[in-house]
């Protein structure tokens, strides 16, 4: 499903979009706080993706490149739907940084995900240090849960911490 927003397109990733993705997911900056290093190749971004298209394919994920003006700018995700919850990701390109994309671009995920696939709640897991990542979770309505053990971190492990937001509560947290 594509889903528009004032500046940006989301739209279900496609395999074509490697290259354009490979952008961020090779950016050690970028990746910084993501639970795997950069990736060395582009080659590994298309297995990424071609894992991503099967998780499609076989329901309970869904994966979307942001697009904004026919330029891929960054990725959004919820993943492991089970028809009640689901794990929102998101990854953008740093020279979009600073622009609210990423703001503009969860809020229509979460639209969708407490509209269209009726789910009562949205977590995601922000690794201790990420300011960015926490700013825009609160900014959107998310409230910190606790800590999540770090399980998945290749190097450089750190904590975890679990924000959860509500199809009950508002933006704003009441």
């Amino acid at each position: 499903m594509i889903l528009p927003t004032p500046r940006l397109t989301l739209r279900p990733t496609l395999q074509s979009d490697a290259a354009a993705l490979f952008a961020i997911l090779g950016d050690e900056e970028a990746m910084a706080f993501w639970h795997r290093p950069a990736f060395p190749r582009l080659g590994t971004v298309e297995a990424l993706l071609a894992d991503e298209l099967n998780a499609m394919a076989a329901g309970g994920f869904h994966y979307w490149t942001v697009v904004k003006d026919r330029e891929a700018i960054g990725s959004m995700d919820l993943s492991h739907d089970d028809g009640t919850s689901a794990w929102a990701g998101f990854l953008f390109r740093r020279d979009q940084w600073g622009n609210g994309y990423a703001a503009e671009a969860l809020a229509a995920v979460i639209d969708h995900a407490f509209g269209a696939l009726r789910l009562n709640r949205v977590m995601a897991g922000v690794q201790t240090g990420n300011a960015r990542a926490v700013r825009l979770l609160e900014g959107q309505g998310f409230h910190r849960e606790g800590v999540l053990p770090d399980l998945m971190r290749e190097e450089g492990a750190r904590a975890s911490v679990l924000y959860r937001r509500s199809r009950s509560s508002t933006k704003n947290g009441a």
